[in-house]
Parts: structure tokens; C-alpha cells; sequence
């Protein structure tokens, strides 16, 4: 390039360079760019600057030339400090392009610096990069163009100016909220017909139509100069802004001269809109173009201070708000006005009428001075003000300017603030506007190209509208931080809603305050927010998250209105201001839904409910009339299942007044503080409202809670039949909602502040995850539960086996593999039970308070207590709430040790309340009187009052039941007297039922036969039932013909309906999904004759229907198995119960269990929940076989578990079933059992209950119960030897356990009177060494053998022991026969005998025999038995460890006992394990220490072993029993302690603890010698503890003598 050529030269050869890339430019944006106009109108207006010069924003598509090009370029490469600010102007770039010299040396500088810049950048980068990045600003600049008109222009002045400011780094950016206070007339405008019209028109006609009327009513307003601020569905608000003048002084005229200046704009605006827009017909394209509808509106004009507010973040969404009460003046206005009528407030009148007739241009006439109400100012046919005479203000005409469009500064921004802007403005807009903008830039053009693309964006589509109202008083007041903090209040409230909306993948349509309140309006189901199954995952779970989170995170009550249907989707406006919005009846309806009278915080109508496929349920509202639907509409609030199982709350709950208030202070104290948890104690008998109250109470202290901004959980659970035998039953559902929803929903709330500084903890919530639990019947809740129990137990480092245990088999999670080599783990069931606790808290933690609601406690398992108590023990800020009968009717399977403490000192520390809930009094029986009457409580008759109380002696639900049959019946009228009593000649009456059953009876007995029927067999199957399960049993039971089904399944619809509507049962889980489609399917191919069952209800949908389902059941989107109900009072269904002939209820149970059994491939994989529904169906139909059987295989691994309890009720329940045929208490019986039962006995039915009775007397031996156990060994050897059968049974191995058992038994004592022990242990050996001979076994033999062999070392006959131990030798093979005599008798029994007879030969002097067995079983024997039997290995070589410790080898002992006992009870049971020899394990570590220290091996002792050994704590000390049990092995544990003792009183130095040391020891030795004693001198533990009791002896008389 030539040097002497100037920049501006060089320059003008770039430009025209750059003109060869134009197609380029045209290819990637979009378009022709020469088509342009109707783009740069909307955004960059002609328009010159201060000195006359045209900027680069005025030049039109017309005039972009070469230097446009130039500029474009520049502005997008350069930033703007760069760049000589003379260089955008036109005259600069002509001198550029060599048009001559406009101002000078100086310029040419400028330019030649510019263009030096521009050239650099050019060959640096190269003209295709110039080429992209003019294309990328133009498709900028189109996108803000388009966004820009979705908005107002305020709106876009603000963002430009906070873009231009971010900049110049003159300022940060705005933080939300953001608000600025005014002045303005407002001018809403309401329109009405569209609804009608979206219903007669097609869609592009509808589109068409009102966008031509919304055309003119936008033109009108912007005509006058206004700005559109809203489109409020089908109605407009636009403002005119009082400009205040910069200068620091503008006088009172002026500004009283602008004030009306604005008013009139919008007066004129809003008169002209009702002249020109009411009675607008629409007309048909065909029939000549008649009209088929017509269109109107109504306006209100109003003025006064108003609030912008920009609410939002700078990451997903903000919305513009405007606030003040002037939006109340200008709505009470509109109201005020019919069709083509125009009012004004009285404020915005009185400005008209003015006091400065001479400046205003208007004149008010035919109207009264002063008014109170808005005023009629305009109508369609004429104005109520005129015009005066035009009159010259300052040198010009005054007239109504249009607005002056606001002209965006793009020759200030670079291409980063053009994408900052675009990337803001977004926010304000639509998400399907921006979406679509985004896919599709750059096609803005003229009108014609607007409307097309409006156009080819409108739909019809089913959407899901739901309307949020946050209950929120927006006034703006006088004082500033009032005003901040409601401003904060809103960004907070949009903030939550728009990030739980975006984890839904829903959008928000709307955020508007306006005199209905705060609004805000979501949809699903638009372009980027539909997914299958919307209602049950999206929907209905983020509604609910929304409402709860409104409530718990920003305590803003609220309330929800949930609709779908087809609705218009598109924009509405006109081409210069539009907005997307959704219009149609289901919109409408959405918002009537927020009115309807007792909200209950979620409504839904009935297209919702019939999508909500696997919803809980859904509780029936007065349906309502609403625009658009010709006939009234179905409401329902939607239920969770947990929700439906706990019940509703009662707005007519009559009494317990000061008891509600009572609990409900209690909660919100505790909520106040930390403290630990307390337990208020509800008891009642059944029908006292026990069960009301709590629901009453619980609704009422979670509402306080949260108005009081308290972050509140709240947990419930209903105890059921059942469920004491289930272990953890009341924490199975607990857990898996509390798993469920982890922090969100009905279950919690943790208050947070959403301003920007934390908006990001906000977005960064799994909002989606929390809502699973409101679905407890989805199998992706189930997914998301177990996930978080995985989660959970590994930050928590949960024990060995809990998932597997509690997860799967307990809690039901299907987890029963989630844990790798889950065979090497063995749980602990108080491991389990503190990490339950430890999990419970751990979840709750967050909250300031946990309220756990319980029911009908007296059905709670054991093990359910057992968490209850750590919890209460451990956890703070957790209240219980729990209901149950009284104690004298219904025992508690709570420890005893726990509910004397909870009487005691938690009740005197006000940690234990208790109430008992008794009958009300007379006055509130008029009460629930007038309730059920819809009167007044004056207006109820004394003595009808008096009646009802006497004869319901005030229980609550005998009277509503009471009152529900006068008013059926019409016992009732109004009296002389003007109250309301007993009609005439219905006196006899009052005495019918003197019973509730009396008066339960009467109620179903009005009820028709097959409804009866029905409800037999729902009794029958329990307080909850699926419909599926009456279906099929119906079937069943009442033998119904294949072609007869269809009418039957039918019936059964409706007589549950019949029920519900009758107030017997109510639904729990409700799915109707697709029970149409079935129906209609279904009745194309069956004929159905008329049904004799009338339905009572009259548009109610049909329910589900089982056979359907089955035979459609790999149809997804069927799920009538889950239509499930209960009954609304368990004395309902006792009543019924009583009806039924005992035949007729076994065959009932008969079909139920046979059900269950065709669904059970595996039992093993069975959780436990639905083993017992299986069981007590066996039970009840009286299968003996079946029953037994399953209760042998739940007992036995309840046994497992350490649930010993559990496993006893399992095993005396399935007896129950035996002793069921027993006559009377005067028949002769065998072992309790009836003669005929036992005589007619077959082999396989006494093996089972032989085997029963076993199971129960070892169950009963674990926990010490030692006479109940061996009464229950001895029932069934007795049953055996009297049964016929029995000698026809060559296999009686079944005997052996019962053995076994027995001889355990009798090492404790207690068992056998004295002084006849000896005799029946001898017999019972005896007889066991036969049978197990005969049975030839030898994994039987071999124990009989061991027994045998314990026996004669216990009395002495060391050499008789040690020939049985010579025989079980040749009869047993550790590697063949180990695993089995475990199998069969818990532990190895026939090793254990090896270290019995090395204890033999060692009392005989037999040393080195002795050894060698020694020897035998710690290299041969131990290495080969499961290092998880702990216990079995223990056994094993306790009576070695002595001979050992005798023999000066101590620390071949202590090394052996690391290996095969300590080390693998660490690795498999971990620190809080238990096993039963755990006491010992520390002593006889202890006193093998002292061994080695004795032999030399270990130069000094432990100090802390002394302070350890004086501990009153310390393990040295054992119980009397466990003395005696370990005496038959070797050595008592009081023994070992003594010596422990003695050898460390000789060790310590200090004189004080020696005495101490001694003090201790003595007392334990005298224990152990009086165990000695008892177990005879021949004993080993007598060899091994004499010594011991002679040298304390010694000592004593020493210290005596000195």
C-alpha cells in the first residue's frame, strides 16, 4: 500500500471492499436488508442531534450506503473509547468516504485516526470476519427490535440507559427490585366477547379478529401519546408519565399545566377508544358477511401517584409492575362502566373539571361539582366533555400528540451492550416469544411481515393455565421502607415462583397487581413445556410447591387455581406493541377458581383431575358456573395419598376450642427455641372426634407456624389392623414422605431471603426433586426416595444391613440388592433403631419445628415405639401428636421402662401432655346443629337439642350420625315458635336409636342390597381397599357369569359412590385417567341393560374398572389398582362386620388371600407389609396349613432381626387359628388344643404346628421368658405324643429343636421344681440320643451326642462325657455337618462339645489330651466356621481358654481370641454390636493381659485398666443368670472379674485404690463361689474360682489382723 496515499483514501477503498460481502451480510441475517424501514422506525426514527447532524440511528434501510456499513462495522469491532466520537456523525464518514472536509483540520485528524483503527483491524483479521460481525450486530439490533415491542417503552428506556451507564462504567447494574415513583393517568381498558368469539371462530379467524381490534384500540392509545403498560388477558392498561423538567425549578403552573395535559391525553384516548371500538361486530367470512358475535368495551380513567417496579434477577425472568392506588381508582372506574361507557375517578374528574378553566382545553359539562364516585365522562354515542375552542398555547394549536416513539441509542453501544440488552430484554418477554425468537432472528419487517409472523406463530393447544394468588397487601404508603420492603416482597415472590416453574420446565405467563391483587399466571403446555404424564409429574406437583413454598419460604399465604383446556396461544396487540398471551374458557376459569368460598389453598377442575393419572385423590367442591362451559363446573382439591389417608380439614369443627389454642401455643413456643422434643398425648374413645381433633389441630398449628415465618414439617401417619405385627409400620410411611419431599411441599420450609446476592441458591434448587413425595403412588417417587435413602445412609455412615433391612423389607423401597456383599453383613437391631432416629432428625433438622402427627397409636408395633423413644430422647424441636384409645381398652406396645418415665419425670419437666378428649356439651350439640340444619344456633328448638345430646350422651360422631338421619328424613320443621324441632308426629321417633348401632344400622339398611353387599366385602378386607380387590373377589364370591361382568364391575361403581356420598367411606387414592376412553371402548362392544342400582349422584364421573384393567393391563396409562377407599370411621365398619355370618367372612378372606397368592412368584421377595395382609386373610379364612406356614417364615426372620416380639405375636396369632375349633372352656383339650383338633390331625399338619410351637418356645427363651418357653417346648411334645398320626411318622427330626430347646432351659433353672431336675434333664437327653439314633441323621445325632456329653461333664461323669464325645467324633465332620446343625439349632452345638470334653480331660489329669483338642480346634476347627458367628466361636473355646491360661499359655490364647472372636465382631458388627458373651469380651482381655504380665511376656500394666476395673459401670460386673450360663462352659463372669481385681490390687501403689480394688473383688468372688457352689464341686468353674475365694480369703484375715 502506497504511504503517501491518506488514511481517508485507504478508508474509502475498504468500503468499497466491503461492499462486495453484502449478499454475505443479507444470506446471514435473514433478508434484504434494503427492506428495512418498518424495523428502523420501530427502533432508530430519523432524528438529529443537538447540532443539526443526522445520527447514525436516523439513517433509514434507504440510505445505508457505503458509510452506514463503515459505521456498523466499527461499532461492532471497536471499542467505543477507541473510537473519535466525531466519527459517527455523517459528515465525518462522507469526508471519510472523500466527500470533502466538513469541519476542519482537526476532524481529518480524527477520521484519519479512525480510519488507521479500522485498517488495522481489517488486516488483522481479514473482510469475512468483518462480514460475520456486521451480520452478528445487525441480528442483534432485529432481535431487540422484535423483543422491544412486547414491552413498554418506559421499559425499554430503562434497560438502554442501564446498558449505556454499564458502559461507561458509570454505574453497576440494577439491582432488583428496582422502583421508581410517579405521577400518570391511567387509562385501563376492558374488552368483552372474546370468550364467546374464541368459540365460534376458527383459529386463524380468531387470530385475525382480535388482533385487528386490539390494532385499533393500541393505535388510539398511542395516537394520544400513551404507553401501553399491560395486556391483562383481554384488557389494556396504558399511562401517561408527568414529565418533570430537569431544571431544579418548575413552577406549580407548569406543572399543573402538564398534570392536565396527561389526564386530558387519556380522557381523549379513552372517549375516542368507546366511540370507535363498542359494539364492534364481527362478521362471518361467509353468509354475506353476517355478524356472528359482536365485541365491547368499558374504560376507566384515573390519576394519582403510581410505582415502576422491575422485579426479577439477571439470570431467568423479570417482569414490570406498576403499584399505587390509582390502580384501584381506575379499576373501581372501569367497573363502574357498562359496554361503550367511559368513567373517570373522582381524582381524574376533578382534574377535568380543573380550576384553570382558561389553560384547559376541555370543559366538564351536565355533571355536579363535586362527587364521591366515579363519573360518566364519555359514551359511545357522545362525550360528557367537549372541546373549547382551540386556543394558542406558546405559539402553537395544542392537539393530542402521538406518542414519540422512544429512539434507541444504538450508536452508544458496542456489540457486547447490544447483546446485553438483547439478553435483558429477553427477560421481560414470553419464553415461547424468545424461544421462537432465537430460532427464527431476523425476519422483522414491514406490517404485512409483522402480521405473518404473528400469525404463523398463533395455536390452539390444550394448555395447563394455573392462576397463583399471594395473598399480598401492595399499597404503596408514605413511608419509604414500607415501600421497599413490599417491593423486595414481590421480587422474592416472582424470584421463587419462576425458579420452581423452570425445574418443571413450565413458564410464567404473567406477574400483574392489579385491584384483584397479586397475579401471577403459569402455564404447561406451550412450545418447549409439554412432556407425557404433565398433570401427575409437572402440574399438579410444582402447584403445590408453589404454594407451600410461597407459604413456608416467604410466609405469603396463597391460593392456587389449576385448569386445562384449549386455549388461543399467540400474540395479541398491535404491530408496534403486542404481547404472547394465552385466551380462552379454561383461563377464565383458572381465575374464578381463586374466589371460590373455603379455598383450601389448590383447586382444580375436572379435566385436571381425569389427567392426574397415580394422583392421591381429589375431594369435591361446589362446582361452579363460569364463561364459556354451558354447564356448571366440577371443582376438586387435589390430595396427596397421604393427604386422603389422614383425612380433611372440617371448617364447621364444632368445640375444643381452648384444647386447639392449648396445643397450638405449645407448638408455636417450641418453635420459638431449641429445646428437645415432647410428646402431647390425645386419648379418646372411639367416636369422641379423637381423630377430628387432630386433624382440626394440626391444620390450625401448621398455619400459625408459618404466619409467624417459622419453618414448620409436618408428618402424619393413621395406625391400621395390622399393624403390630409389621416392625417400623408407623415409619414406613413417615420415611418415604419424609424421603420424598426433603425439604419442600406440605413437609417443611426454610425461610431465605431471594435478593440478588442469593438469587442463585434459589435457581440452584432441585425444585423437581422435591415434589415427588406430594406422588407417593409414582414409581419415580419411589426411584427418587430410595436414591435419597442411599444418599443419606452413606453421609451418615448408616450400619451394616440397614438398606437392606429397613429399606427394603420394612419400608418397602425394593431394595433388597442395593447393598454389594449385603451376606456379610449382619444388622443390629439397635444400630437400626438409632439410625432410623439418627436419619428422622437428620431430615428434619433444618425446620424450627417437627410435628409428627400420629393416629390410632394403640395399633403401633413395638419397634416403632422404640424409634419414637430415641427420637424423643435425641432430637430437639420435634413434638408429637399422637391419638389413641384409652389404655384400660387398648394396651400400648410402648416399654414399660419409657412410659413410667414419660409419666414421671417428662411429665413433671413438661416434656409429656396428655388429654383426654370427652363428650361435648349441650351447647355445642345445638351448634353442630344448626351446622347440619343451615340455620343459626338461635334458631334450633332446646328440646330438640336435649334430645339429640341424651341420646348421643354428646359423643361427636354418634350426633353427627344422628343429625344426618333427621335431616334425611326430614324429621324436622319449623316450629310455632319459630325454631326448628321435631315435626309433628315424628315424637316416637326420638326414642328409636338409643345406641350408635342402633342408629349405624338404620343408616345401612337404607342403603339398596348390592350396595350392602358391597360393603361386606370392603369390611371384610379392612379399614382401607382397592376397588380392584372388590372386584375380583365380588366375582368370586358371588359367582358371576364371564358375560355378566361388565354390568357388575358397573354396580360396584356406583354402590361405592352410594357409600362415599353416604359418608361410609370416602376415597383414599382416586384414579380416573382414561376411565372414559375404557368406558367408551368398552361399550362399543357390550351391550349393558339398564342397572338396578340407582346412582345417587348426579354427574359424577363413572369409577374405574378392574376386569378393564386386566385385560388392558399392559396399557400404561390404566392404573385402577390404585383406586383405592377407606372407611370414614372404623365403627362403620365394625358395624358391618357384625352383620356377617362367620362362613361368609372366611370366604371372603378365602378369595382375598388366594388374590394376593396370584400375584407372588417369590415369597422371599415379599416385604414384610404385605406378608402379613397375606397372613391374616390365611388366618381369618382358616387355612391352619398356609397361616402357619407363612408366620414360621416372617417369624423366623423376625427372629433374625432381633424382632423377638414381633416373631411371638406372628406365632400366637397363627396358633389362634388351632385353638379357634375349641368348642368350650369345658372340652377336653391336649396342650390347650381341642381333642377333636388333635385327633384329626394329618403328618403334615402336626409337623407344622409342632414346628409353630417350637418356633414360639425359642422366640420366647431369647427374651428370658424361660417358663413361657419351655411350656410352649412342652405343649409340643405333648400334642405330638397324643396325636394319632404321630406314630405313622418316621422322620421325627421335627422333635429335635423341642430338645434342644428344653435342655438350654434347664442350665438357667427355674424351669423344673427342685430336687427333680436331675431326673427330667437325664429323660430328656436320654430320649433325645434315641430319637436322633433311630432318625439315623447325623447332624441330629452328633447334637444329641453333645448334649448328652454337657450333661455328664455338668454332673461329674468326666469319663461318661468323654465316651459320648468319642461317638459324636466318628458321627460329625466339621466340613460336612457344621453349616447345618447351625441351621438347625442357631449355633454349632456338636463343636462346642470339643471344648467340654478338653475340660474333662483336664479335670481327670489328662493335661496333653486336653491340649491336643485344644490344638484340634483352633487350627482345625475354628478356621472352617463363618467368622460372622461370633457367638458359636466364643463357645467354642471359652473352656479352652482357662486350660490354656492354667498352662502358662496366655498369649496363644489372647492371640487366638483376636483372631476368630475380636477382629471379626469389629469387621462384621462394628463398634455398638452386640452379641450375647459381649460382657465377657473386655474381661477376659483384661485378665489375659494380666497373665502375660504374670508370665513375663508384657512388662507393665495399663494404669487405666485400674480406674476401668473400679468403674461402678464396669463389664467386671455381670448378672446372676449370665453367671450361671457361662459356669456350664468353664468359669462364671464374676470369677474372672475377682481375679482381675485381686491381681491389680497387687499391682497399684496407691494403698486407696488397693482397698478399693480388693472391696470390689471380694464381693464379686463371693458371687462367683455361690455359683460355684450351686454348680457343685465337681464343676470346673468351682476348680477355677476356689482359688481365687481361698487367697481373698488369706488377704482379708491378714489385713484383719494388722
Amino acid at each position: 500500500m502506497d504511504s503517501d496515499r491518506s488514511l481517508s483514501d485507504q478508508a474509502q477503498a475498504f468500503v468499497k471492499s466491503v461492499q462486495i460481502d453484502v449478499e454475505a451480510i443479507k444470506a446471514v441475517s435473514g433478508h434484504d436488508r434494503h427492506n428495512e424501514n418498518e424495523r428502523i422506525t420501530n427502533t432508530s426514527n430519523s432524528h438529529r442531534n443537538a447540532n443539526g447532524r443526522r445520527s447514525f440511528s436516523s439513517i433509514s434501510s434507504r440510505d445505508e450506503d457505503n458509510t452506514t456499513r463503515t459505521t456498523s462495522f466499527i461499532q461492532s469491532s471497536f471499542p467505543l473509547e477507541e473510537i473519535p466520537r466525531n466519527f459517527y456523525h455523517r459528515e465525518t464518514l462522507k469526508s471519510i468516504n472523500g466527500e470533502g472536509n466538513v469541519n476542519g483540520d482537526n476532524e481529518d485528524n480524527e477520521d484519519d485516526e479512525a480510519a488507521k483503527i479500522m485498517l488495522n483491524h481489517v488486516e488483522r483479521r481479514g473482510s469475512l470476519n468483518i462480514t460475520n460481525l456486521l451480520a452478528e450486530r445487525a441480528n442483534a439490533i432485529e432481535s431487540i427490535a422484535w423483543l422491544g415491542r412486547h414491552v413498554p417503552q418506559v421499559v425499554m428506556k430503562d434497560l438502554s440507559r442501564e446498558v449505556i451507564r454499564l458502559h461507561k462504567h458509570e454505574a453497576s447494574e440494577l439491582d432488583m427490585p428496582c422502583a421508581n415513583e410517579y405521577r400518570a393517568a391511567l387509562l385501563f381498558i376492558d374488552i368483552s366477547g372474546f370468550t364467546k368469539l374464541s368459540l365460534l371462530l376458527e383459529l386463524e379467524s380468531f387470530s385475525k379478529t382480535i388482533n385487528s381490534y386490539f390494532q385499533k384500540i393500541v393505535d388510539e392509545v398511542t395516537s394520544h401519546g400513551g404507553d401501553v403498560l399491560k395486556f391483562a388477558g383481554d384488557a389494556i392498561f396504558a399511562e401517561w408519565r408527568i414529565k418533570v423538567k430537569q431544571e431544579p425549578h418548575q413552577t406549580l403552573k407548569e406543572e399543573r399545566e402538564e398534570i392536565d395535559r396527561c389526564v386530558h391525553k387519556a380522557a381523549s384516548c379513552g372517549a375516542s377508544v368507546v366511540a370507535k371500538c363498542s359494539d364492534y361486530p364481527v362478521l362471518h367470512e361467509g353468509d354475506n358477511g353476517l355478524p356472528i358475535a359482536m365485541l365491547n368495551v368499558h374504560c376507566g380513567l384515573a390519576f394519582g401517584s403510581m410505582a415502576a417496579v422491575h422485579v426479577g434477577n439477571d439470570y431467568s425472568r423479570r417482569e414490570f409492575l406498576i403499584l399505587g392506588e390509582t390502580i384501584d381508582q381506575v379499576t373501581k372506574a372501569c367497573s363502574a362502566a357498562t359496554y361503550g361507557e367511559l368513567f373517570a375517578s373522582v381524582e381524574a374528574y376533578d382534574i377535568l373539571q380543573g380550576t384553570t378553566a382558561q389553560k384547559m382545553r376541555f370543559s366538564i359539562t351536565k355533571q355536579k361539582k363535586k362527587v364521591s364516585d366515579p363519573v360518566l365522562i364519555a359514551s359511545k354515542n357522545q362525550y360528557f366533555f367537549v372541546k373549547k375552542k382551540q386556543r394558542s398555547f406558546k405559539g402553537r394549536t395544542w392537539r393530542p400528540l402521538p406518542l414519540k416513539e422512544y429512539i434507541i441509542p444504538f450508536d452508544a453501544m458496542d456489540i457486547t451492550s447490544l447483546r446485553y440488552l438483547q439478553k435483558m430484554l429477553s427477560f421481560y418477554v414470553h419464553p415461547v416469544v424468545v424461544r421462537d425468537d432465537k430460532f427464527r432472528p431476523n425476519i422483522i419487517g414491514d406490517a404485512q411481515q409483522t402480521q405473518e409472523r404473528q400469525r404463523s406463530e398463533v395455536e390452539l393447544r390444550s394448555v395447563y393455565t394455573i392462576f397463583i394468588k399471594p395473598i399480598i397487601k401492595a399499597e404503596l404508603t408514605s413511608d419509604p421502607n414500607e415501600n421497599k420492603n413490599l417491593y423486595k416482597l414481590l421480587n422474592d415472590t416472582l424470584n421463587l415462583v419462576t425458579s420452581i416453574l423452570d425445574s418443571f420446565k413450565g413458564h410464567l405467563r404473567q406477574f400483574i397487581v392489579d385491584d384483584k391483587g397479586v397475579i401471577l399466571i403459569a402455564t404447561f403446555g406451550l412450545r418447549g413445556s409439554t412432556s407425557p404424564n404433565m398433570a401427575t409429574e409437572r402440574v399438579l406437583p410444582a402447584s403445590r410447591i408453589v404454594h407451600y413454598a410461597l407459604q413456608n419460604e416467604l410466609g405469603i399465604n396463597n391460593f392456587v387455581g389449576v385448569t386445562l383446556g384449549k386455549v388461543y396461544c399467540g400474540i395479541v396487540g398491535g404491530i408496534k406493541r403486542h404481547e404472547y398471551a394465552v385466551l380462552g374458557p379454561s383461563v377464565n376459569l383458572s381465575a374464578r377458581l381463586l374466589g371460590m368460598a373455603n379455598h383450601p389453598g389448590i383447586l382444580v377442575d375436572d379435566t385436571v383431575r381425569q389427567e392426574a393419572t397415580s394422583w392421591g385423590n381429589f375431594l369435591p367442591f361446589p362446582p361452579m358456573k363460569a364463561k364459556g362451559y354451558a354447564d356448571l363446573v366440577p371443582v376438586y382439591q387435589p390430595l396427596t395419598a397421604r393427604e386422603a389417608r389422614w383425612g380433611k380439614v372440617n371448617p364447621h369443627f364444632v368445640g375444643r376450642r381452648d384444647e386447639m389454642n392449648n396445643l397450638c401455643n405449645l407448638a408455636k413456643n417450641m418453635a420459638m427455641a431449641k429445646g428437645p422434643a415432647q410428646i402431647f398425648f390425645v386419648w379418646g374413645e372411639s367416636g369422641s372426634g379423637k381423630s377430628d381433633f387432630l386433624v382440626q389441630t394440626v391444620a390450625l398449628t401448621r398455619k400459625a407456624l408459618i404466619s409467624i415465618r417459622k419453618a414448620v414439617v409436618v408428618l402424619r401417619h393413621i395406625g391400621s389392623d395390622g399393624d403390630s405385627l409389621v416392625p417400623f409400620s408407623t415409619f414406613r410411611s413417615i420415611f418415604r414422605d419424609l424421603l420424598a419431599e426433603p425439604t419442600i411441599g406440605d413437609n417443611s420450609s426454610i425461610p431465605s431471603k431471594f435478593s440478588k446476592n442469593d438469587s442463585a441458591s434459589v435457581r440452584d434448587r432441585d425444585w423437581e426433586s422435591m415434589s415427588l413425595s406430594s406422588i407417593s403412588t409414582l414409581n419415580t417417587s419411589k426411584i427418587a426416595s430410595n436414591e435419597r435413602l442411599n444418599e443419606i445412609c452413606t453421609e451418615l455412615q448408616a450400619p451394616r444391613g440397614f438398606i437392606q433391612i429397613v429399606g427394603y423389607h420394612l419400608l418397602g423401597h425394593g431394595m433388597k440388592n442395593t447393598i454389594s456383599n449385603s451376606k456379610e453383613k449382619t444388622p443390629v437391631l439397635d444400630e437400626i433403631v438409632d439410625f432410623m432416629a439418627k436419619v428422622f432428625i437428620h431430615c428434619t433438622s433444618h425446620a424450627n419445628l417437627t410435628v409428627v402427627a400420629l393416629d390410632d397409636m394403640h395399633h403401633t408395633d413395638n419397634m416403632s415405639w422404640r424409634v419414637i423413644q430415641k427420637i424423643f430422647e435425641t432430637g430437639e424441636n420435634i413434638l408429637f401428636v399422637c391419638g389413641s384409645r384409652p389404655t384400660t381398652s387398648r394396651k400400648l406396645n410402648i416399654d414399660d421402662d419409657f412410659w413410667k418415665s414419660l409419666n414421671g419425670i417428662h411429665k413433671k419437666s413438661m416434656r409429656f401432655h396428655e388429654l383426654h378428649i370427652g363428650p361435648l356439651d349441650q351447647s355445642e350439640i345445638t351448634e353442630m346443629a344448626a351446622i347440619a340444619l343451615s340455620c343459626k344456633k338461635r334458631d334450633v328448638d332446646v328440646q330438640f337439642t336435649k334430645d339429640i345430646f341424651d341420646h348421643t350422651r354428646g359423643m361427636p360422631h354418634f350426633a353427627a350420625q344422628a343429625l344426618k338421619i333427621c335431616k334425611k328424613k326430614s324429621l324436622c320443621e319449623r316450629l310455632s315458635n319459630n325454631k326448628i324441632g321435631w315435626r309433628k308426629g315424628t315424637g316416637e321417633f326420638k326414642m328409636l336409636f338409643s345406641t350408635l348401632d342402633e342408629l349405624l344400622l338404620q343408616r345401612i339398611d337404607d342403603l339398596d342390597d348390592f350396595t350392602r353387599k358391597v360393603l361386606h366385602l370392603a369390611s371384610v378386607l379392612g379399614h382401607t381397599f382397592k376397588m380392584s380387590d372388590i372386584i375380583g373377589i365380588s366375582e368370586q364370591v358371588l359367582s358371576i357369569a364371564d358375560n355378566d361382568k361388565m354390568e357388575h364391575t358397573l354396580k360396584i361403581g356406583i354402590s361405592l359412590d352410594n357409600a362415599v356420598e353416604e359418608g361410609i367411606i370416602e376415597e383414599s387414592v382416586r384414579d380416573t385417567v382414561n376411565v372414559s376412553k375404557v368406558m367408551t371402548r368398552r361399550l362399543s362392544r357390550v351391550s349393558i341393560p339398564s342397572l338396578t342400582v340407582s346412582r345417587r349422584a348426579s354427574k359424577t364421573s363413572l369409577p374405574s374398572l378392574s376386569d378393564l384393567y386386566r385385560e388392558e393391563k399392559n396399557d400404561d396409562s390404566l392404573g385402577a389398582s390404585k383406586q383405592s377407599y377407606q372407611f370414614c370411621h372404623d365403627t362403620w365398619r365394625q358395624k358391618i362386620l357384625s352383620l356377617l355370618l362367620d362362613s361368609y367372612k372366611q370366604d371372603i378372606h378365602r378369595h382375598a388371600a388366594s388374590a394376593i397368592e396370584s400375584e407372588i412368584s417369590d415369597l422371599e421377595e415379599v416385604n414384610y407389609r404385605t406378608k402379613m395382609k397375606l397372613f391374616r386373610h390365611l388366618k381369618e379364612s382358616g387355612n391352619k396349613s398356609k397361616s402357619t406356614e407363612l408366620a414360621l417364615n416372617v417369624g423366623k426372620n423376625f427372629m433374625y432381626l432381633g424382632l423377638n416380639l414381633h416373631s411371638i405375636r406372628v406365632f400366637e396369632d397363627a396358633l389362634d387359628v388351632w385353638h379357634k375349633d375349641k368348642n368350650s372352656d369345658n372340652d377336653d383339650t391336649v396342650a390347650g388344643f381341642s381333642c377333636q383338633v388333635i385327633e384329626s390331625l394329618d403328618e403334615s399338619d402336626l409337623i407344622s404346628l409342632i414346628k409353630l410351637q417350637t418356633a414360639l418356645g425359642q422366640a420366647l427363651g431369647t427374651l428370658d421368658r424361660k417358663k413361657e418357653s419351655a411350656q410352649a417346648f412342652e405343649d409340643a411334645l405333648e400334642v405330638f405324643s397324643e396325636a394319632p398320626v404321630s406314630a405313622e411318622i418316621r422322620n421325627r427330626s421335627v422333635l429335635f429343636p423341642i430338645y434342644s430347646g428344653l435342655f438350654f432351659l434347664l442350665k438357667y433353672g427355674g424351669m423344673i421344681e427342685p430336687g427333680q431336675e436331675l431326673a427330667y434333664e437325664h429323660n430328656l437327653v436320654t430320649n433325645f440320643v434315641e430319637e436322633t439314633r433311630l432318625n439315623g441323621d447325623p447332624v441330629h445325632y452328633s447334637r444329641s451326642l453333645a448334649m448328652q456329653g454337657e450333661f455328664y461333664s455338668r454332673q461329674g461323669q468326666y469319663e461318661d462325657a468323654i465316651f459320648c464325645h468319642e461317638r459324636l467324633k466318628r458321627t460329625y465332620n466339621v466340613d460336612q455337618h457344621s453349616a447345618l446343625v447351625i441351621e438347625n439349632y442357631a449355633t454349632d452345638r456338636s463343636a462346642q462339645n470339643f471344648g467340654i470334653t478338653a475340660n474333662c480331660l483336664y479335670r481327670l489329669g489328662r493335661v496333653e489330651e486336653a491340649l491336643d483338642i485344644a490344638d484340634t480346634v483352633l487350627s482345625d476347627m475354628l478356621p472352617k466356621m463363618d467368622p460372622k458367628n461370633v457367638h458359636n466361636s466364643m463357645i467354642m473355646m471359652y473352656p479352652l481358654l482357662w486350660i490354656l491360661k492354667n498352662e502358662k499359655m496366655a498369649e496363644k490364647a489372647v492371640t487366638a481370641m483376636e483372631e476368630f472372636v475380636f477382629e471379626p465382631f469389629r469387621q462384621h458388627f462394628g463398634n455398638k454390636g452386640k452379641t450375647p458373651l459381649l460382657p465377657l469380651y473386655k474381661p477376659i482381655k483384661a485378665l489375659f493381659t494380666i497373665a502375660m504380665y504374670l508370665e513375663g511376656q508384657v512388662e507393665v500394666i495399663d494404669e487405666s485398666m485400674i480406674s476401668w476395673a473400679l468403674e461402678p459401670a464396669s463389664p467386671i460386673s455381670v448378672s446372676k443368670n449370665f453367671d450361671t450360663a457361662m459356669a456350664n462352659f468353664g468359669r462364671c463372669g464374676s470369677s474372672i472379674g475377682a481375679e482381675i481385681c485381686l491381681h491389680l490390687s497387687k499391682y497399684t501403689k496407691s494403698e486407696d485404690t488397693r482397698k478399693e480394688l480388693m472391696a470390689k473383688g471380694w464381693k464379686l468372688c463371693q458371687t462367683a463361689m455361690e455359683t460355684a457352689n450351686k454348680c457343685g464341686s465337681h464343676q470346673t468353674t468351682y476348680f477355677e474360682t476356689k482359688p481365687i475365694y481361698d487367697e481373698y480369703v488369706s488377704l482379708n484375715n491378714k489385713s484383719d489382723e494388722e
